[in-house]
């Protein structure tokens, strides 16, 4: 009914030609431009055997060629497979042989990557984008040569996959979630409506391309036939630089990134980016000190969302702009098209999604739509935690009285100290406020009397910040239970943390 991505693509192709689609370094490309290289690059990976069912892996920054790889494949019929250039070659490799690729587009700057995972990828074809090419590889250059007319035509239909998106891997190796036509779709629209898109917009994601909800920005952004602008490397004042000069108007960024963006426009003046009215984040709560200094300083709002690869989509959301103050701090309520509950958490055996708890109250979140996943891709041995079509993510949440959810951790990441259950992205939360944390994170370290007891690992923002001072800034609080607070504090250069922001827990370890 939603139809295919090919179909959405090709709508606005046919009905504005001559608006701008993509806007990479010092070149801007119509929808009409884009199509005829999209074509072009269909026809390369035909001639290179791909067909209908076939996977194309895309390890690219977020670059033009990322919006033509994906479209390409679109258009073919073929699954695009998104791959963060931030993992290791072993991890990407793996993904490339689970999943059978027929071809691979990378950019220059991986190709030592690409050079490892060729070895044992015989069949797939690999194309580099940029020079100079590793030894195999094909040039994306090569493109030029093929007609920009369409590529011959291919039943595609809306509940055939079209996409994966690998989760984040902070927990073990990463699993590729395969969406259709219509749960991409789908979660489009849930994006317009989310941030209030139209085709007037110019959207600008500063987290990879290639990851879950960035590719979604992307998407829907092609979906209402907007601009979007392609910020390759990212970097804060380069970042801001672009938004004023094509007066960007949402932006997709984790919070290190909003944080860094609000401290950089203090330092370029009077640099005009008024035009900014809003940043998506999502992968954790929000301190109020952030979202203050991210509004003073860019004079937007902030809509942040929880969600998982495995929904596809926001599954809460909760906008600065229109939610009180006191509930920033939260993930919100349920996002279009979601059902949510809050159920009796077991570290055991899972609870039916019938036994929900009473608000205000902690449990485990689960929830169910139309954009979720039933299986992973290529990955039949891999169980979905699913029940009666809900999806159990193993988060513990609580929620208040009016029906605002709150994060408190992951059921995995529990630390069990004198029999009592402490869940450290709680005190991490409540630690990154101290005006001296620059950055946090909590585990649990074996101790002889009380099981395990908690250890903070902290980022220092000057030396002045001790222990001492740790201990007492949790000691005076009425926020953090006593028996929740470190016992050990060791402090560190840096901390493992994966391409959304999100503390590399496995890294960590």
């Amino acid at each position: 009914m939603l139809g295919t991505l090919r179909d959405n693509f090709a709508g606005s192709v046919s009905r504005w030609p001559d608006r701008t689609a993509v806007i990479y370094g010092e070149r801007s490309t119509t929808y009409g431009d884009l199509d005829a290289s999209v074509n072009r690059l269909a026809r390369y990976l035909v001639h290179l055997g791909v067909g209908k069912g076939d996977g194309v892996g895309l390890l690219l920054y977020n670059c033009a060629e990322f919006a033509i790889g994906f479209l390409a494949c679109q258009k073919l019929g073929a699954v695009s497979s998104c791959l963060n250039y931030r993992l290791s070659a072993t991890s990407i490799g793996y993904a490339v042989r689970q999943e059978g690729l027929k071809a691979l587009l990378f950019n220059a700057e991986f190709a030592a990557a690409a050079a490892e995972i060729m070895k044992d990828a015989a069949s797939c074809s690999f194309i580099c984008v940029g020079e100079p090419a590793p030894a195999g590889a094909l040039s994306y250059a090569d493109c030029a040569g093929f007609p920009a007319t369409e590529p011959p035509p291919v039943d595609i239909r809306g509940t055939d996959l079209c996409n994966v998106i690998h989760t984040s891997g902070t927990t073990g190796r990463p699993k590729g979630a395969a969406f259709t036509n219509e749960t991409q779709i789908l979660t489009a629209i849930q994006y317009c409506l989310e941030m209030g898109l139209d085709r007037g917009h110019v959207g600008m994601s500063l987290a990879p391309v290639v990851i879950g909800a960035a590719t979604n920005f992307f998407v829907a952004y092609v979906f209402i036939g907007a601009a979007q602008v392609m910020i390759g490397e990212y970097e804060a004042k380069k970042a801001l630089r672009l938004i004023a000069k094509h007066k960007v108007t949402e932006s997709f960024a984790v919070p290190t990134q909003m944080y860094q963006l609000a401290e950089a426009k203090r330092q370029l003046g009077e640099l005009d980016t008024s035009s900014l009215r809003l940043f998506r984040s999502g992968g954790s709560a929000l301190p109020k000190t952030l979202l203050h200094r991210v509004r003073d300083a860019l004079g937007c709002e902030v809509l942040n969302t929880y969600g998982t690869t495995e929904s596809c989509t926001a599954i809460t959301n909760c906008h600065t702009g229109l939610e009180p103050e006191e509930k920033w701090e939260s993930i919100g309520k349920p996002s279009y098209f979601q059902d949510v509950r809050v159920i009796q958490a077991s570290d055991g055996v899972e609870t039916k999604p019938d036994q929900l708890i009473a608000a205000p109250g902690e449990g485990q979140l689960i929830n169910r739509g139309p954009q979720s996943i039933t299986e992973y891709y290529c990955t039949p041995s891999e169980r979905l935690r699913a029940r009666d079509g809900w999806q159990y993510a193993r988060d513990i949440v609580r929620v208040d009285a009016e029906g605002y959810i709150y994060p408190v951790d992951r059921i995995d990441n529990v630390i069990i100290s004198g029999g009592e259950n402490i869940y450290p992205q709680e005190i991490e939360f409540f630690l990154s406020k101290h005006p001296l944390v620059a950055d946090v994170a909590v585990c649990g370290v074996p101790h002889e009397k009380w099981g395990q007891v908690v250890k903070a690992l902290v980022v220092r923002r000057a030396p002045e910040l001790t222990a001492e001072e740790v201990d007492r800034y949790c000691l005076e609080s009425s926020e953090l239970p006593r028996y929740k607070r470190p016992k050990l504090v060791e402090f560190v250069d840096a901390l493992p943390r994966n391409v959304l922001g999100k503390i590399d827990r496995t890294a960590l370890r």
